[in-house]
């Protein structure tokens, strides 16, 4: 879904209004970049920073296993992924990895890759690829032994909640005047 870019901005300010307009314009530059290129709504991958990371793209579990913004579990995303103990033991590649997930800019690319990923592994297991189940599959919510997949629980529904909160909050946003005389989005 593309939206305009000061929508996107004014949504990721409403998640976190301390965050500098300046940050928050660079990733939304690079939210409307992904979302053109995976076809996802921007609003969901803002939903998902506020819930898991709240804005600081140095955010890093208490398990020290989740990076970033998005807070991407390492050992499932490059070099990390052929690391035998990526959380004791990282190769120097891990450890390069998990720095570049620190980047808020990469985070957020990252999290789009991962959107397409599990959009297309909850298409596989369960014949549907809607916004609960991929990003209940993003969540950690599957389960293979049980042979259950991409199941929402709480915490997919808070985040689901939260992006139709903020599609409410933007709606009667109109872009900035090209007066000269404000530089912000208006109501």
């Amino acid at each position: 879904m593309v939206r305009p870019l000061f929508v996107v901005v004014a949504a990721i300010l409403l998640s976190q209004p301390e965050l500098p307009r300046d940050e928050a314009a660079r990733y939304a530059h690079v939210l409307i970049e992904e979302a053109k290129a995976r076809d996802f709504d921007p609003f969901t991958i803002i939903a998902i920073i506020h819930h898991e990371s709240g804005w600081n793209p140095a955010a890093i579990s208490r398990s020290g296993e989740d990076y970033g913004l998005g807070q991407i579990r390492a050992r499932y995303v490059g070099a990390c992924k052929r690391d035998l103990d990526p959380l004791r033991a990282p190769s120097a590649a891990c450890r390069a990895e998990k720095t570049r997930l620190l980047d808020g800019e990469e985070n957020i690319r990252t999290m789009a890759e991962l959107v397409t990923r599990h959009r297309e592994l909850c298409k596989e297991k369960t014949g549907s690829a809607s916004l609960p189940r991929w990003l209940a599959s993003y969540q950690g919510r599957n389960y293979p032994k049980q042979r259950r997949w991409c199941q929402p629980g709480d915490g997919t529904w808070k985040v689901v909640n939260y992006r139709k909160w903020l599609i409410e909050r933007t709606q009667p946003l109109k872009p900035p005047r090209d007066d000269g005389q404000s530089s912000s989005p208006t109501k």
